[in-house]
């Protein structure tokens, strides 16, 4: 009598969808990639530092280096 088609199965996703997973994981491993590395001084210490590694160093409104130490101990300053 009646004639059911399936689409698309329960976990089966549409094609595009896992194209967009695969670019996800390719961009994923690119940024796995070690940062080169980047010597400021800070603005407030002085002290040299590398502002690429993974902590708490960044740029003070967007244009002063601010080592990790002082970004902890000026947190209660956030911008």
């Amino acid at each position: 009598m009646f004639e059911i088609k399936i689409t698309h199965h329960h976990n089966d996703q549409p094609e595009k969808v896992k194209q967009d997973v695969d670019d996800k994981r390719k961009k994923e491993t690119n940024e796995e990639q070690p940062k080169p590395e980047k010597i400021e001084t800070c603005y407030f210490c002085h002290q040299k530092f590398d502002i690429n590694k993974d902590d708490y160093s960044h740029y003070k409104y967007g244009k002063f280096p601010m080592c990790a130490y002082c970004s902890e101990f000026y947190g209660f300053y956030s911008d």
